[in-house]
């Protein structure tokens, strides 16, 4: 081991580490670029955020590569075809491999098929899987839906129905199978989060071995009985109303709850990794990711994309809002995007040659922990940033932006701040009505109008505050990511400089400051504008 470097005390494991330890030289027992260049791929989820980044980089670090099939869904009037070269070519990410490499280089080595995971097959014809059959050597899955909340069909028509598909479709294939799940699988924990847990029966209140109360088909038995006593005699008419999917949205959450998962997220993606798991010699590894935050270096610092993981809360910080509430004492599990996929691509290489393991957590707090309080501190850097140097509007508000520093608060300090605001704001609201009556609607209405404006935007707030409580209070993570790091030192030289996997040389003060929040501002939040624009039009 060279040059150890400084030492830094851990607060996480309450002890004193070396600081941008440098890891042991691989002993090329994984040689990526000899695997690639004689196997080939079949990728779904390439339209989502992860999925582009993935394909951006192994077209990018590996033109070595065999050959890739990458499945896309149709939309009602664009084809799958379509969508690759409208949604995904032309993506920020992709748009940087036709430009080094040319769109001949594209056209050599990608093969687009129509599909859809919900479907039997992922909807490949089973003419199509003929031909792919023993052609393609490993499926990466990175499709899923993403959203906490959504209502418990949804979420079961993605993440277990569809894995269902997936599996039928890996084994006519005989290929081997890399599933990207999430690590907040675990569910409601303090403290590390082993690798090894067995993932069959698993619930995170599982008391022993012996607790097998947990069992995938009896669940998704229960869940289509729930469904349809909400649905009623019409489904499909009643799916689409609103009423009946807020039924379904908290029947999810409080099901999920029940077992002890934090969302319906995690607790239908810990279905679909049971199936995998129970499946009869199927070849396969799991990989679970943190929270997926912007790159760090690849395709470029800053790349973001969607209104998912942090951006929601970053925005918050962004407009002034000073009251965090956090745990002191733990740490934020966030992982940048090209990170996630250079563990992606190892862990694909690993199974590839048979030396993998079945579950890969990437991570970051094991190695290099970001603690909660000092991420708000990050915050309130920015906001006093941007409104000190804000041209425009209120001069009042963005010297109290500017100056006031944020908070870390607790739970019931949040929840009596809510308790004023929501007073003064009824108070004011009384106030206008009152005032109709001696002063002309054309006066007050204005004034009402954007109070209703106000009062959704801080029960937008308060909701998404609501659905981060169980990962900056309640719950404190530190997922082991052993496996990925003996992957990594498994590799060949060559091959790691290539898929370079090192979250402790993360400089978090410089990636959340001037990468992160900047990637936010330039990504997010232009369509989040356009959003809220849309929002206050319709109603």
């Amino acid at each position: 081991m060279t040059d150890p470097g400084p030492w830094r005390f851990d607060p996480v494991q309450g002890e004193y580490r070396v600081a941008g330890e440098r890891p042991a030289r691989g002993p090329g027992e994984i040689s990526a670029i000899d695997l690639f260049r004689s196997r080939s791929m079949l990728l779904l989820g390439a339209t989502g955020f992860v999925g582009k980044v993935l394909l951006a980089m192994v077209l990018d670090r590996f033109p070595e590569l065999k050959h890739l099939v990458v499945q896309v869904r149709r939309k009602k009037t664009l084809s799958g075809e379509g969508r690759f070269h409208s949604e995904i070519l032309q993506s920020p990410p992709l748009r940087r491999v036709v430009e080094k490499f040319g769109e001949e280089y594209i056209r050599r080595k990608v093969t687009i098929v129509e599909g859809d995971l919900s479907l039997p097959l992922c909807g490949l014809s089973p003419q199509l899987v003929g031909e792919l059959r023993r052609r393609v050597d490993v499926v990466i899955n990175t499709a899923g839906l993403v959203e906490f909340g959504p209502p418990l069909n949804e979420s079961l028509i993605t993440n277990v129905y569809g894995v269902r598909n997936l599996i039928e479709l890996v084994q006519l294939l005989d290929a081997k199978l890399v599933h990207i799940s999430t690590c907040y699988v675990a569910g409601k924990k303090n403290g590390r989060v082993p690798e090894q847990t067995p993932i069959p029966g698993y619930y995170p209140f599982l008391e022993n071995a012996e607790d097998q109360r947990f069992n995938v088909a009896e669940e998704l038995e229960w869940c289509e009985k729930f469904i349809r006593e909400v649905a009623g005699p019409n489904p499909a008419e009643a799916l689409q109303k609103g009423a009946v999917q807020e039924t379904l949205r908290k029947g999810g959450m409080d099901r999920a709850d029940s077992w002890g998962w934090i969302n319906t997220y995690t607790y239908t993606k810990s279905m679909g990794e049971q199936l995998i798991a129970k499946t009869p010699w199927l070849r396969y590894c799991i990989v679970r990711p943190a929270i997926v935050e912007s790159a760090l270096r690849f395709p470029f610092p800053g790349w973001n994309e969607g209104m998912t993981t942090s951006a929601p809360l970053v925005l918050m910080g962004g407009e002034g809002f000073k009251s965090w509430p956090v745990r002191k004492d733990g740490p934020l599990e966030i992982i940048p995007v090209d990170l996630v996929t250079t563990g992606i691509l190892i862990a694909t290489a690993a199974i590839l040659c048979d030396r993998h393991q079945t579950v890969y957590h990437l991570a970051t707090a094991a190695d290099n922990p970001v603690m909660l309080p000092r991420l708000v501190a990050f915050l309130g850097m920015n906001s006093r940033y941007k409104h000190k140097h804000k041209k425009g509007g209120n001069k009042l508000a963005n010297l109290w932006k500017t100056y006031v520093e944020t908070q870390v608060v607790s739970v019931e300090q949040l929840q009596a701040q809510r308790r004023r605001l929501h007073r003064g704001l009824d108070f004011f609201h009384a106030t206008l009505n009152f005032s109709k009556k001696v002063l002309s609607n054309g006066f007050v209405d204005p004034y009402l109008r954007g109070l209703r404006i106000t009062r959704r935007q801080i029960r937008q707030q308060e909701q998404t505050l609501d659905m981060f409580l169980p990962f900056m209070v309640h719950n404190s993570f530190v997922f082991e990511t052993n496996n990925i790091r003996q992957a990594f030192n498994m590799l060949a030289d060559a091959d790691r400089e290539r898929l370079l996997w090192d979250p402790e040389n993360i400089d978090w003060a410089d990636y959340w400051v001037n990468i992160h929040t900047k990637g936010i501002e330039k990504w997010i939040r232009p369509v989040f504008v356009k959003q809220q624009d849309r929002t206050s039009t319709i109603r």
